[in-house]
């Protein structure tokens, strides 16, 4: 951390601890921060780990479950040698790249994706439990054999702690709330913590971890814009950030509305997968073992080394032979410049495209790109896009030292800061209300449109969009938006919770209607984001009767759905007025 960039001493009256954890879809890091009256907070990262051979702030995100389901291995545990004969002679199934099951479905995949079927009996929730138990379980030890009084620092302390999770910048609300739950599952805090479990991107986390690290310091100069680039396993995220303020410190806006793409390290490795696959066909290697073997050493040799101009890399194969007619010499495989840059065709462009859309919805002001991530560690990927930005004239880097932890470091760093005081949105966010007929507009005419008669006597139509807040639109950390309701109750009524949908509109224009005629199914760009429901019955008892045309009496409710879109989490609010006065009432959000 810079020296001119520290953190002020702690001004809390009691010790607190908060944990980042960085789920990746290869690996996962976590850190952790004890925060201590008087004292300036210091991040640490979790660097023993079962099995480890070096110590290293990251393992793999990886299982061995038995035949019934039960998770036998974990982390680094799953590469030491005497566990893989332990799977093997138990017939225990390894669980991999499961994070990607969780994805959003309005996500596309830059190619077909061959993801490794889960072990039976277990789900990715099951997963994401069994995962987040284990970090839980470390964090403990570490804590517990690192500080003098670790036992009681962690008794005492995790009851209360904060867990901060990231999320790639496509996860929405549905794939939160499935994180939160498993980890109280997972034991990380208790039925009642819930709230206590924050959720920040990736990207945002890894541009402060950049900015704490001091090695773009001479970039954060205020009016000045960026754009981060997280190259993870699975995903690429994308954000472009205005710089507000450098000191005392560091305020960032959202000058691009983050994105996500399924286009990280996985898919070089499927691709290399599919080659060796295609290439020893009918050999001694053609089975899945030896397949999963070639692809292990693929990935921590050949993949992480390969560079532009490199002629050719080699893969160890089982055994000594050579075969040459298929490349094959003493045992190692051999792979041509052109073939191993074929492996990284589809995400480099991917890449490249994301970027090209940043910087066009931030009006091109940024001129520098952050790069952090595994696959950006390669110096292949790197000197490709280091080429790309010399074509737009964009300086492309990335930070000095290890990548691995930037986005657990930097996560610490969002829950400490606030740093982050806007955002742009990324797609239209609206709800569907119901309209008077207008018998002038051919689509109310309609006849596979749903129409019906209110209380009031007044002929209404269903399924009309009503939007809140516009794509692109700037989103301070702060700001509420609200969109008005209204509601028909009869005067015997005794139900008052009144549930409102919320949707995204990913595409361009929203349509008017939400639906085609005659169907149930949503016009192709409409999703669900989640329910808001709250409790109308104060609103009710603060409203006056009417009686309808045809002698019923009832009450027209008027209420406002409030909403704050400007954290990584959704939360609304009810409000109403009584007596002149605006009224709050709570609600709660969920998700299917």
């Amino acid at each position: 951390m810079a020296t001119d960039n520290r953190r002020p001493p702690y001004s809390g009256s009691t010790r607190k601890l908060i944990i980042s954890i960085d789920v990746g879809t290869t690996f996962t890091a976590t850190s952790f921060c004890l925060l201590q009256p008087g004292n300036i907070p210091k991040f640490e990262e979790i660097l023993r780990w079962p099995k480890q051979a070096t110590p290293d702030a990251k393992v793999p995100s990886v299982l061995y479950y038995d035949a019934r389901g039960n998770a036998q291995a974990f982390g680094a545990e799953t590469e030491d040698e005497d566990t893989i004969i332990e799977a093997e002679e138990n017939g225990w199934i390894k669980a991999e790249w499961w994070k990607l099951l969780l994805r959003p479905a309005h996500l596309p995949i830059i190619q077909d994706l061959e993801l490794p079927p889960l072990p039976a009996n277990v789900t990715v929730d099951k997963i994401f439990v069994d995962h987040l138990r284990y970090i839980k379980n470390q964090i403990k030890a570490y804590i517990t054999s690192t500080y003098g009084s670790g036992s009681d620092i962690w008794d005492t302390l995790s009851q209360t702690m904060y867990v901060i999770l990231t999320t790639p910048n496509g996860w929405e609300g549905s794939q939160q709330n499935r994180m939160r739950q498993a980890a109280i599952n997972a034991g990380l805090v208790d039925q009642d913590g819930g709230r206590r479990v924050r959720f920040v991107t990736e990207a945002e986390a890894a541009v402060l971890y950049a900015a704490d690290s001091g090695s773009v310091e001479d970039w954060l100069v205020e009016d000045g814009h960026l754009i981060l680039c997280d190259c993870g396993g699975g995903t690429v995220d994308i954000t472009g950030y205005k710089i507000n303020a450098v000191k005392p410190v560091l305020k960032l806006e959202e000058s691009a509305a983050s994105r996500c793409y399924l286009a990280g390290a996985v898919f070089v490795t499927q691709a290399a997968k599919s080659f060796f696959k295609e290439r020893l066909r009918g050999t001694e290697w053609d089975d899945e073992e030896r397949l999963q073997r070639i692809v292990y050493h693929f990935d921590r040799n050949a993949k992480k080394k390969f560079a532009e101009g490199d002629s050719a890399c080699y893969v160890q194969l089982d055994g000594h032979k050579t075969i040459h007619d298929l490349g094959i010499m003493r045992g190692r495989l051999k792979i041509t410049g052109a073939e191993m840059e074929s492996f990284f065709a589809a995400p480099l462009q991917k890449i490249e495209e994301g970027l090209e859309i940043a910087f066009e919805n931030g009006g091109r002001l940024a001129d520098k790109v952050i790069l952090v991530g595994g696959l950006a560690s390669s110096p292949y990927v790197f000197s490709k896009l280091v080429a790309w930005g010399e074509e737009f004239g964009i300086i492309v880097s990335r930070p000095d030292g290890p990548t691995t932890k930037a986005v657990a470091n930097g996560a610490l760093a969002w829950h400490l800061d606030s740093s982050v005081s806007s955002r742009i949105a990324k797609y239209h966010y609206g709800i569907s209300v119901r309209v008077a007929v207008d018998e002038g507009d051919p689509e109310h005419r309609n006849a596979g449109r749903t129409r019906f008669t209110g209380l009031d006597g007044v002929h209404y139509v269903h399924g009309v969009w009503s939007g809140i807040v516009k794509k692109n639109e700037k989103i301070e950390a702060t700001k509420e938006f609200s969109r008005h309701f209204n509601c028909d109750m009869k005067a015997n009524t005794t139900e008052f919770d009144h549930t409102v949908t919320l949707y995204a509109y990913r595409r361009g224009t929203p349509p008017t209607f939400m639906k085609f005629p005659g169907r149930h199914t949503l016009v192709p760009g409409y999703d669900v984001v989640c329910t808001v429901t709250g409790d109308l019955r104060n609103c009710f008892h603060a409203t006056g009767y009417k009686t309808s045309p045809s002698g019923t009496r009832y009450k027209n409710i008027n209420f406002e759905v409030c909403l704050s879109l400007g954290e990584t989490e959704i939360t609304a609010r009810l409000r109403w007025k009584e007596n002149g006065h605006r009224i709050y009432g709570p609600a709660t959000v969920a998700y299917d």
